[in-house]
């Protein structure tokens, strides 16, 4: 079993979604969080894996910015100030915020969605669900993503421009900028097309 947590890891704890649902994967893949957001990945996983990786293995295995020392400096100090503070329970909290006001925007909107999000992590599927997997994405319908997509645009919330990408909250979004994106959200779903 193969985790990516280039999105998950260390957004949603230390450990990432493996930490939240206690599993232990085979193999592990992570992005440029592990350097504080500087460009470099990273991998690891079981022993008898990971010795299959050169000098050990026969498997070959370099980067140019493989262990880069201040990606390297920048990815510890952020581990240690995400150990050493409250921000998963702050994340945690944001999250709700934003994804509950989302949802009851759209019902106020009689707007049909569905909403899956764990802590800073949420996508709005323009469907009534569930969403489990890429097939059940594609029911989201797209015309009304657009329409959100525009009018949050207009109104000065950026969102991303694909209906399948995930909502991102970090500490920097204040509970000000979130109720302002809350409220952002009942005007654009208010102003929605009929679906017919």
């Amino acid at each position: 079993m193969i985790f990516d947590e280039v999105i998950s890891g260390f957004r949603l704890a230390p450990g990432g979604a493996q930490e939240i649902y206690g599993i232990q994967p085979d193999l592990t893949c992570l992005g440029k969080i592990i350097g504080g957001g500087l460009p470099v990945g990273a991998y690891g996983g079981k022993k008898e894996i990971m010795q299959k990786i050169a000098p050990e293995g026969d498997v070959y295995q370099a980067g140019t910015l493989s262990g880069n020392p201040l990606a390297m400096a920048a990815g510890m100090a952020t581990l240690t100030t995400l150990k050493n503070n409250d921000l998963y329970q702050r994340l945690d909290e944001k999250g709700d915020l934003l994804f509950s006001g989302l949802k009851d925007a759209a019902e106020e909107a009689e707007i049909p969605v569905t909403i899956n999000h764990i802590g800073s992590i949420g996508t709005l599927f323009f469907t009534p669900g569930p969403v489990i997997d890429f097939e059940s994405a594609k029911t989201s319908d797209q015309r009304l993503f657009k329409h959100f997509f525009r009018s949050m645009l207009d109104q000065g919330v950026y969102l991303a421009p694909s209906p399948f990408e995930a909502i991102f909250l970090s500490i920097a979004h204040s509970d000000d900028v979130i109720e302002k994106t809350v409220v952002c959200a009942k005007r654009a779903l208010k102003s929605m097309p009929k679906i017919s």
